[in-house]
């Protein structure tokens, strides 16, 4: 007679049979997961009176567990539960085998991770990057599109959750870091090329930049001490240029080498000499 389990006279059950089965997973930690998939096994049909189910060991037996190439299994708990349904009297145990999983990270940080940390790494370098030569948006949208396509394709790894995994969250604190880069580049190729007729700069935008954010950000003007040094600040917020003689304030050049402007002279004719 053909059957799905086998019972030996001493309670032995051999069933055969491959169970497939879901469990509830949180992938706020992606893809440095962990999961616990709870197996419970019991009759529906006769009560502990009729059927006892008890487990023989204390973990599940995976001697013919097959090896997955992205999830590890840590461990087994076993634990046996009597449910007690409000109808009946009778118990009804079931057993309840806990898998702990935890996935193998070593796929996704070399195809996802370690490509956008590289990419991210060009975003400091959209500030330094010459503002005449009109590349600064262009690369601030290049890379905010790559970090688009990373997502998405991330997205359709990732099983649909209520919570954010950990390499969205990474994505999405580049991809605002890139917008804000992106936003401050355009602000200023708009006020580097700006003409003539605009506005001069109000005197407290030039004490709050020059004074106070330089100091914070330790910007030095070139060829001249930090602001906050022993170089004295004037009351505008710009430095006093240094002298050798007073009222001859000289402009430096490269290397702080001072410059000497030559002015063209007007020759005088006095008695007929040229």
């Amino acid at each position: 007679m053909e059957t799905n389990a086998v019972v030996r006279h001493d309670g032995q059950v051999d069933s055969p049979a491959i169970a497939r089965t879901s469990c509830k997973a949180d992938i706020s930690s992606f893809p440095f997961d962990g999961q616990w998939c709870p197996l419970t096994f019991g009759s529906w049909t006769y009560s502990g009176n009729e059927a006892n189910l008890v487990h023989g060991l204390d973990v599940a037996e995976l001697s013919d567990f097959v090896e997955n190439v992205e999830w590890e299994v840590l461990g087994t708990v076993t634990e046996r539960n009597i449910v007690l349904s409000g109808c009946c009297s009778e118990p009804y145990p079931d057993i309840t085998f806990t898998l702990i999983l935890h996935r193998r990270p070593a796929f996704h940080i070399y195809n996802w991770l370690l490509p956008c940390t590289m990419i991210s790494s060009l975003v400091p370098l959209n500030f330094s990057h010459p503002i005449d030569s009109n590349e600064n948006v262009s690369l601030g949208v290049t890379i905010l599109l790559a970090f688009t396509v990373f997502q998405q394709m991330v997205a359709e790894i990732v099983p649909p959750s209520e919570t954010l995994p950990l390499i969205g969250k990474y994505y999405i604190a580049t991809m605002m870091m890139m917008t804000a880069s992106t936003a401050l580049s355009m602000l200023i190729v708009n006020i580097h090329r700006c003409g003539p007729e605009t506005k001069p700069v109000p005197s407290w935008v030039k004490v709050v930049i020059l004074h106070h954010m330089a100091r914070i950000l330790l910007v030095c003007e070139m060829g001249r001490n930090c602001p906050g040094s022993t170089e004295a600040v004037k009351s505008d917020g710009h430095p006093k240029l240094a002298s050798s003689r007073r009222g001859d304030q000289r402009p430096e050049g490269a290397g702080g080498t001072p410059q000497l402007h030559v002015h063209q002279l007007r020759p005088s004719l006095e008695g007929g000499q040229g």
